[in-house]
């Protein structure tokens, strides 16, 4: 339950309120949904409709190491970019031309495979992904509804190959192995579900019967991994099991949305009966507090203190200083095409160095879709590169 609500939240242009969205967010989507499904824990008990809080022991923070962080860093497919974490750079699926694999560094892009793959996530030099050799498993109106076998690409070599004949439509990829999530479409008479993960080790797939035990449905801080329940939110030690409650659900009517991690703080956001309130808990220190400031953060690197986030229909970014709990939003300057302020933005990511983004030329979920660079200096932010170049070259714009 917890990571359809995860999804749900990342969403900007739509909020559909029990479990289901997808298409043109901040979430990974790329396309106008008109419908959307995703599966559900069969696994989840009844709350307690008492609407009487459970007592919570206090969470006082937890450690974190550069270490831990290495050790279990998981990284989860996108359905349009993923960073080089080795190298730099930013590998983004070339919508609206090709749909082929790109890489981008320094202003320069190249084509890097010519197939059209999807939940692309890099790791150690090899990108994970799934393809289907078809291409005839993509519906614009479902997300996600793109599936197919699980592949790994060699960015070295350039070698791709099937790497588990198994169909999938989420991946991630973490150092011991790799989850995957598989489930039918929201027109089929019987809806079925498979989830696993394969060990590197072992070089074998073992089935997971609890969506929560899913590492695509997590968010981590070094060996911790945010839970999410149909209580609340909990944070488990990855090394030995162990569990805190960080997050309480109050009473029936009362749904949390866990939006992301960023530089050591949780993002949350409490719905009850249309009503949205958005907290921080710093899982340093276990302090805890609202905030009035956009969601879904991204820090670009440990030297700067700004979180930022897309702005989404807006075509600006949010700047968040979270130690002062101020935020403003800032129109991206000096842009390649003259469509920026018009930009329907997606989810952010970084390399440490640039924020890339994918982004609709236009103020709803229409028209081309383009890879955009966005180089930020504190609160000032400016395309540094965009493929929609290219677009209004062809269009003569």
């Amino acid at each position: 339950m917890g990571r359809i609500f995860k999804i749900v939240l990342i969403a900007y242009c739509f909020l559909a309120v029990q479990a289901l969205l997808a298409g043109c967010s901040n979430d990974n989507s790329v396309k106008d949904v008109k419908k959307t499904y995703l599966p559900q824990n069969k696994k989840t008990p009844e709350i307690n409709k008492t609407g009487n809080p459970e007592r919570m022991e206090e969470f006082k923070g937890v450690e974190w190491s550069k270490e831990d962080e290495e050790k279990y860093a998981l990284y989860e497919g996108s359905l349009d970019i993923c960073i080089d974490h080795d190298n730099g750079g930013a590998y983004y699926i070339n919508w609206g031309y090709d749909n082929y694999l790109y890489y981008w560094k320094d202003g320069k892009r190249k084509l890097v495979l010519d197939k059209w793959v999807s939940q692309i996530c890099y790791m150690d030099g090899i990108i994970y992904c799934i393809y289907d050799k078809t291409g005839k498993s993509y519906d614009p109106d479902v997300d996600p509804s793109y599936e197919g076998i699980i592949c790994s690409f060699n960015v070295k070599t350039g070698e791709f190959k099937e790497f588990l004949q198994v169909k999938a439509k989420w991946l991630a990829v973490c150092k011991e192995g790799l989850y995957y999530s598989w489930f039918t479409g929201p027109d089929e008479k019987e809806m079925k579900t498979e989830e696993g993960f394969y060990s590197f080790g072992s070089q074998e797939i073992s089935k997971i019967d609890d969506t929560i035990q899913n590492g695509i449905y997590q968010e981590r801080y070094g060996k911790y991994a945010i839970v999410e329940k149909y209580d609340g939110g909990y944070i488990r030690n990855l090394g030995d099991g162990s569990e805190q409650k960080i997050i309480n659900i109050k009473n029936a009517d009362t749904d949390f949305i866990l939006t992301n991690i960023c530089a050591g703080r949780c993002y949350y956001r409490m719905v009850s009966n249309g009503s949205k309130e958005t907290y921080v808990v710093n899982l340093k220190d276990g302090s805890r507090q609202r905030i009035h400031s956009a969601i879904g953060f991204i820090q670009l690197n440990e030297n700067t203190g700004y979180l930022y986030a897309s702005g989404g229909k807006t075509g600006d970014i949010a700047v968040y200083d979270p130690v002062k709990n101020t935020y403003k939003y800032t129109y991206i300057k000096n842009a390649y095409s003259d469509v920026h302020r018009n930009y329907m933005m997606e989810k952010l990511y970084s390399d440490g160095e640039y924020l890339y983004t994918t982004a609709h030329s236009g103020t709803i979920c229409e028209g081309i879709i383009g890879f955009v660079v966005l180089k930020a200096d504190g609160g000032e932010v400016s395309e540094a590169w965009s493929s929609l170049e290219y677009y209004n070259k062809k269009n003569k714009k």
